[in-house]
């Protein structure tokens, strides 16, 4: 139901219910008001018609107390009236066969008692009927009687009966025609309300009902014109003005949105918006290459769960717990939880292609805020970092490895005898290291070149290798000079084994090595430090093993040799490579 016929109809509606109601409530009452109406009304009546009768009854004018009587019984609610005179007689009555007859002989129904009552007082006397239909009034009526003396008096009474049916009847035809009245003025005011709503107020809201449908439809040239000066017209105005200035953002709006998406789609690196929930809402094309998915297949469908193993998420969400001091659950909450906090987590991860191969990957999520402060979303940005763990795997490659043989250098090796150094003494086990220097290393390198030389510490460091377990490290310092690193398991260490390891190496050095068609023929002396009898730091163990080493190479070569404190008290060796 449009406005221009609903506002008179529920004003209407208002109306008729008040008038009913009011209607009813007076309805209800109106009897007892009647009555109360009726009896001041006898009261002040009986009164005046004694002041004009009294006067008449004085001057014995019958002919204007007839006037008067035939008067008062031509109104409506006058049931009867009656006048008599001192001796009782009926001397005037609205009916005239009651004339010159005793009041007590009327067939009305006088009050004897009230009769009395009246005659022997000044006061005026009234009685409702029982069924409330009639009302009797009482008055004296007194003339000065000369033929007794100045003040003597002669009283009669007049008896007035008004119609209180009649008075009722009429005010209830009066009530219902107010009420009709009310109804009918209602229901022209609210026809012309509604002729007035249409003309100043609903033609004009339909017309800016009509441009804002059209405004709703992508139609942003269309203005509201309205005629007047009121409050419509101002609506008009400002609505004019929001829409203009909404029709300004708008295209600015779209500008951004477009440089957004064109920014988001041509970046090189993978950008995946979700909704609170974890639902993909974004998924730019470097994502789509990266992942080998169709933006289309993920967004309003998938989470960012179905790239990452469950495993890596688990574990990833049991750090997190322990780092925020909260448990956070295994899922998407796992990638959000800082960014919940208002943090940019930025973490590794590994992403899992559509075919199934992993990609590292570096991932930078933050949240979303709306206007008014509230998350409405995230937004993870990633980039593929195979390429920068190759250069990081490369540099440290370079920096802990020896590149001729693929050994540990001295730097990893120092590191590793540390961490040995410290297992040890934690379990109070022993463990011990080797110096090995080749013998006729130089020879072979000035005969046949640097590049067979090369190809000789290649062959050697496998060789070693061979000789040894997986979990004993094989370095080489530099030159022709190697190390093993043998953990023992407990505290008690098998000398006698050591030293059959380090006769397995000189053995298998010692054999004919072919090297581009030269058959070459070197040993190695092999220096031996036990930790800890020998020392408890790596600069000591080194030293000691060095000086045993040489020992060896003094006793023969092609021999190892462990070391003996008294070879602390001869001067300190160097670490130079001796044939």
């Amino acid at each position: 139901m449009s406005l221009r016929i609903l506002i008179p109809t529920l004003l209407l509606t208002f109306t008729l219910m008040a008038t009913l109601i009011g209607y009813g409530v007076i309805r209800a009452d109106l009897t007892e008001d009647i009555e109360q109406q009726s009896l001041r009304y006898m009261n002040i009546e009986l009164s005046k018609l004694q002041s004009l009768i009294e006067p008449l009854l004085a001057k014995k004018d019958a002919r204007a107390i007839k006037s008067l009587t035939a008067f008062k019984a031509s109104e409506l609610d006058n049931k009867a009236m009656l006048i008599v005179n001192e001796k009782n007689i009926i001397v005037a009555s609205t009916n005239q066969q009651e004339l010159l007859n005793y009041w007590q002989s009327s067939k009305l129904k006088i009050n004897p008692d009230f009769v009395d009552k009246t005659i022997s007082t000044t006061r005026s006397y009234t009685k409702i009927s029982t069924d409330k239909k009639l009302l009797d009034g009482y008055i004296n009526l007194c003339v000065r009687d000369l033929s007794k003396g100045l003040r003597s008096f002669s009283c009669g009474f007049l008896y007035y009966q008004i119609d209180l049916d009649y008075r009722q009847k009429q005010a209830r035809i009066w009530l219902t025609k107010q009420s009709l009245y009310i109804a009918l003025g209602s229901g022209f005011a609210a026809l012309l309300l509604v002729l007035i709503l249409h003309f100043r107020v609903t033609r004009r809201v339909i017309q800016i009902k009509s441009v804002l449908d059209l405004w709703s439809k992508g139609e942003r040239s269309v203005q509201i014109k309205l005629s007047g000066k009121d409050e419509i017209n101002h609506i008009g105005y400002l609505i004019n003005a929001l829409v203009r200035q909404f029709a300004s953002d708008e295209r600015s709006l779209i500008f951004n949105q477009q440089v957004n998406d064109a920014i988001i789609q041509s970046a090189n690196y993978a950008i995946i918006a979700t909704d609170t929930k974890g639902v993909i809402t974004t998924f730019n094309s470097s994502a789509e290459k990266m992942l080998g998915y169709d933006k289309f297949e993920l967004i309003d469908k998938e989470t960012p769960a179905l790239f990452h193993h469950l495993s890596e998420v688990i574990s990833r969400s049991k750090v997190l717990s322990e780092e925020l001091g909260f448990t956070v659950e295994p899922g998407f909450e796992t990638f959000v939880a800082r960014a919940r906090k208002g943090e940019i987590d930025e973490s590794n991860w590994t992403y899992i292609h559509k075919d199934g191969h992993e990609i590292p990957i570096h991932l930078s999520v933050t949240a979303l805020y709306d206007s008014l402060g509230h998350i409405y979303g995230f937004l993870g940005i990633s980039y593929d970092i195979s390429q920068q763990l190759a250069a990081e795997e490369k540099l440290e490659q370079l920096a802990y490895f020896d590149q001729l043989t693929q050994l540990p250098n001295r730097m990893l090796y120092n590191d590793r005898l540390n961490q040995t150094i410290t297992l040890a003494e934690r379990n109070k086990s022993q463990f011990s290291i080797f110096f090995i220097d080749l013998d006729k290393f130089k020879f072979v390198n000035d005969t046949f070149g640097h590049e067979v030389g090369d190809k000789l510490l290649i062959k050697v460091a496998e060789i070693i290798t061979n000789c040894i377990r997986k979990s004993d490290t094989v370095a080489r310092l530099g030159g022709d000079e190697f190390t093993v690193i043998l953990p023992g398991s407990d505290s008690h260490y098998d000398k006698i084994a050591v030293g059959l390891v380090a006769e397995k190496i000189i053995q298998r050095l010692s054999e004919t090595l072919i090297i581009d068609d030269h058959k070459l023929n070197i040993g190695a002396s092999i220096g031996i430090a036990i930790y800890p009898q020998d020392g408890l730091e790596i600069s000591t163990l080194n030293k000691h093993a060095d000086m045993a080493m040489y020992q060896a190479k003094d006793q023969g070569r092609s021999q190892h040799c462990f070391f003996d404190s008294k070879l602390d008290n001869t001067p300190d060796s160097t670490m130079a490579n001796t044939d």
